[in-house]
């Protein structure tokens, strides 16, 4: 999610203590529901192009009240203030789907309309797929964790906690929105719903309708790769107050794991491009940077601000903001927010733990559970502690 970095790794655990007192599988509440809701994804938007091709050789294509079928493959570009499908140019949405089973967009197989709408404002195309949440699902899970390594546990675990995370976004945004959430790790990864692995096919369909719930709410119930032994709450690392059930907590589950510890060396030129990004529009004139260093570490480690000392003064950044820039600039960036910085004779050395915001679930530390013996509640009730599961549908 955009708030959940997605990472399928081999893990390798040390020897930790077991589990204190698993419980059996809990059973799960049951509260009316008005049913499955559909959800809008966010593809791709601005300019772009695509062939798309599909197994049953025709496509359906409808634009206003017309409906046309053509051949597959199906050129579709997507330009500044028009759309050319095939041999057509459309100013207006557009829908395409397979005439039976599903396309093939890219990497991804979808098998509902996929429509593009005008940007009225960049004048390019958002290129978005409406699909039932639990089908959605399949090629969320399925792409945030790889069945051949995560146990049937923290698979249902991931589940349970991205059905909650979307269907907050559903809720949120309300109707009027054109899309709930983007289709890449800025909300969840998400791969498309054909060649899902049946593993994760029976953690979707076993937990169907399952939803995390706080005084009776659901909530925007956040994930990420690994934490490094301790999770951020939501309150210090994304400012949000008044969600009791994501602070931080102790983990031991991912320990040993890929990321649990890492060493990032950062060059002082590419540090410095970096920083002339995130200065972009700021006034800021970036002279000879001298420091770096964290204002506050919260209690779980992480940094949330730093403090750069440079030629023409210093100012303050989101560490958020640091790490993409970072990433963006072709550097690995870091990996995430919780580290300590030193200088070095070729610019800057961070060291620290973990991959992601830290908030929420610590994906590898669910499996590092789930592999000695911790099922689904467990799992969620150690990462959103006081969370009930529920089903709504």
């Amino acid at each position: 999610m955009v708030l959940a970095v997605l990472v399928l790794v081999a893990s390798i655990f040390t020897a930790s203590a077991p589990i204190r007192a698993l419980p059996a599988t809990s059973p799960v509440a049951e509260t009316p529901s008005a049913g499955c809701p559909n959800i809008r994804v966010l593809l791709e938007q601005g300019t772009h192009q695509h062939r798309i091709t599909c197994d049953a050789g025709r496509f359906q294509v409808r634009w206003g009240d017309d409906v046309a079928t053509v051949h597959s493959p199906l050129a579709v570009v997507a330009a500044k203030g028009s759309l050319r499908v095939g041999d057509r140019v459309f100013t207006e949405s557009v829908k395409i789907r397979a005439v039976s089973g599903d396309m093939q967009i890219g990497e991804r197989h979808h098998e509902g309309w996929v429509e593009w709408t005008p940007e009225a404002d960049a004048g390019g195309w958002q290129m978005i797929e409406q699909i039932p949440l639990e089908r959605y699902l399949l090629g969320v899970v399925s792409r945030e964790m790889s069945a051949s390594s995560f146990p049937a546990a923290a698979l249902e675990a991931q589940a349970i906690a991205a059905r909650t995370y979307a269907n907050f976004q559903i809720q949120a945004r309300g109707p009027g929105r054109r899309y709930h959430l983007r289709g890449d790790p800025r909300s969840q990864a998400y791969g498309g719903t054909a060649r899902i692995p049946q593993a994760i096919k029976d953690a979707v369909q076993g937990t169907r309708g399952v939803h995390l719930l706080t005084a009776g709410r659901i909530f925007e119930s956040f994930y990420h790769s690994t934490c490094g032994g301790q999770t951020c709450s939501a309150a210090q690392g994304f400012g949000i107050a008044g969600i009791p059930t994501m602070p931080s907590v102790e983990c031991d589950g991912c320990v040993g794991s890929r990321f649990f510890r890492w060493r990032q060396p950062v060059p002082e030129m590419q540090l410095r491009h970096a920083l002339e990004d995130v200065c972009a529009g700021s006034g800021i004139q970036l002279g000879r940077v001298s420091a770096v260093t964290p204002i506050e570490t919260t209690a779980s480690g992480h940094v949330p601000y730093l403090r750069i000392d440079h030629g023409g003064g210093s100012f303050e950044i989101d560490t958020s903001r640091l790490r993409s820039a970072l990433g963006k600039r072709g550097n690995r960036g870091l990996r995430s927010a919780s580290f300590t910085v030193r200088r070095t004779s070729e610019g800057y050395l961070f060291e620290g733990r973990g991959w992601g915001h830290g908030i929420g679930m610590c994906q590898v530390g669910a499996q590092g559970y789930a592999r000695r013996g911790a099922n689904r509640i467990w799992i969620l009730e150690h990462y959103y502690p006081g969370a009930k599961a529920v089903r709504l549908w």
